[in-house]
C-alpha cells in the first residue's frame, strides 16, 4: 500500500496492520478514529512508532482491533470483530 516516506520513525499502514494481525483498511479506521495518529505522505499514510507503541499497549492494540460501534450495519459480519 504505503512505502516508506519518513524513515525509520514511523511505519506505512501495512506494517501495522501485518503487526496487529488485521487489515490496511482497519488501521485507517483506526487513525480515522483518532485510535492512532497518523500522517499523510505522497506514498500513503503512515504511522508514528510513538502512536503504534501507545495503540499497542491499549485493550484495542493488545486484540489487534478496535471494539466495533454498536450502530455497525455488519454486526461483526466484516470480520474485524472474530
Amino acid at each position: 500500500m504505503a512505502s516508506k516516506q519518513s524513515g525509520s520513525t514511523d511505519k506505512t499502514v501495512a506494517e501495522v496492520a501485518e503487526a496487529l494481525g488485521t487489515t490496511p483498511v482497519n488501521v485507517l479506521l483506526f487513525i480515522k478514529r483518532g485510535l492512532l495518529q497518523g500522517v499523510e505522505t505522497e506514498g500513503g499514510w503512515v504511522v508514528g512508532l510513538e502512536s503504534y507503541a501507545a495503540f499497542r499497549a491499549s485493550e484495542a492494540g493488545r486484540v489487534g482491533r478496535a471494539t466495533c460501534r454498536s450502530a455497525c450495519s455488519k454486526a461483526g459480519g466484516c470480520g474485524s470483530c472474530e
